[in-house]
């Protein structure tokens, strides 16, 4: 029960900060407002960052019965201080770019929560890990401009057409050149993490990676296909180009939402190794 609790957490964590620091960038880059999503996620976020320490915790004490047995918390918090902390520091500036309208707090409070993600996980545990804790950070913040385009990019009733195809344009210039980056780092990731192209086949934890990345390669094809296909309809002002968009976004969200799950599967039922 542990380790599906800590599964459900962990995916929570990871959705949610994707999420408000996802929708943040939109709003300080493409000045989108979405400040009660921002603190909502935020909020969620918090509660999973919590509740991941706790239930490390009780892993350490080997039962629920002490995830608020602080006598030894000291054990958990040491290697997590430093990730905590970052976490900490981005939902605080995030909230409060919400609560006051300060959109520069947006990219603050992001820039925080996606070093907190260097500052931890399996990349600190290898023997020599470089530059690769950055390269995390800088996949993390890639992957939240991008797994928050179907909010961004829904046609909402109110919206015309030529709002969305903007809004389709604009996220299009800045995924022409992130995207390609979000791969290749998750590439390199996924071979140092796994030690090998083999042990990433062959093993549960490389191959938990290498479907992510496939449920990513999916993800992209839709992208493309949007781009070149769902963008022409609009600009013919077609009445199928929203209908298209609308597919395209949801199987969108049900591969991201597949992604994420299998991270979270990756970094908590397994491991390096196994």
């Amino acid at each position: 029960m542990l380790g599906l609790a800590s599964l459900v957490v962990k995916t929570a964590l990871y959705a949610a900060a994707l999420g408000a620091t996802g929708l943040g960038m939109h709003a300080f880059f493409l000045g989108l407002e979405n400040r009660r999503w921002i603190a909502g996620l935020t909020l969620a976020f918090a509660i999973a960052v919590a509740s991941r320490l706790l239930l490390l915790n009780a892993e350490l004490g080997g039962g629920f019965q002490y995830i608020f047995d602080f006598s030894m918390f000291g054990w958990i918090w040491a290697p997590n201080q430093a990730q905590a902390l970052a976490y900490a520091g981005g939902a605080t500036a995030l909230l409060t770019g919400a609560l006051l309208r300060i959109p520069a707090l947006f990219l603050i409070g992001a820039g925080a929560v996606f070093a907190g993600t260097g500052l931890g996980g399996h990349t600190q545990g290898l023997e020599a890990p470089a530059i690769d804790p950055f390269l995390v950070s800088l996949h993390v913040a890639i992957a939240a401009f991008w797994v928050t385009a179907p909010f961004v990019l829904w046609p909402r009733g109110e919206l015309p057409d030529n709002l969305v195809l903007h809004r389709m344009r604009k996220f299009s210039q800045i995924a022409a050149w992130s995207v390609p980056v979000l791969f290749a780092s998750g590439i390199w990731l996924a071979l140092r993490l796994s030690g090998s192209f083999g042990a990433l086949v062959s093993e549960t934890y490389g191959r938990l990676l290498l479907m992510k990345l496939l449920l990513a390669c999916g993800a992209l094809a839709l992208g493309a296909l949007n781009k070149f296909r769902v963008t022409e309809y609009l600009e013919k002002k077609s009445e199928h180009g929203r209908m298209f968009l609308r597919r395209t976004l949801i199987m969108d969200c049900v591969l991201f939402a597949g992604g994420i799950l299998m991270i979270a599967a990756a970094t908590t039922l397994t491991g390096p190794g196994t």
